[in-house]
């Protein structure tokens, strides 16, 4: 599916850092796995981000910061596919269980968006 451009830049802007813009572009123009749906989105003071559902279910985010894209494996990814918080931990550097028992990555390349992208093509 095809993402709104308009969108896109006006999410990145002029005040992102070339790193975050770049993973926050792979992101958005990924060729996601046919089980994966991704839309643009926001709450609250979170006015940039890309949601990723499967089936209705929202799966994973990718929050656009000014320097860093924070990426989520959400509650309903964990359980549904039988994912261990631990394994997740130890595949990603530097991950980090959060205090809702969710997975965030802070990503500061593209190279860590790209070994995501590449994990979600392994599991879904």
């Amino acid at each position: 599916m095809a993402i709104d451009e308009q969108e896109l830049a006006k999410q990145i802007g002029d005040n992102t850092s070339m790193a975050a813009r770049a993973a926050y572009q792979l992101f958005a123009r990924a060729n996601l796995p046919t089980a994966l749906s991704s839309q643009f989105g926001g709450h609250g003071y979170i006015d940039r981000e890309l949601r990723f559902s499967k089936d209705g279910r929202w799966y994973f985010a990718a929050v656009l910061n000014k320097s860093w894209v924070l990426w989520y494996f959400r509650g309903p990814a964990i359980s549904d596919l039988g994912l261990s918080l631990d394994e997740l931990v130890q595949t990603f550097p530097g991950a980090e269980v959060t205090s809702a028992a969710e997975v965030k990555v802070h990503i500061q390349d593209p190279v860590t968006a790209y070994a995501i992208l590449g994990w979600l093509f392994q599991k879904l």
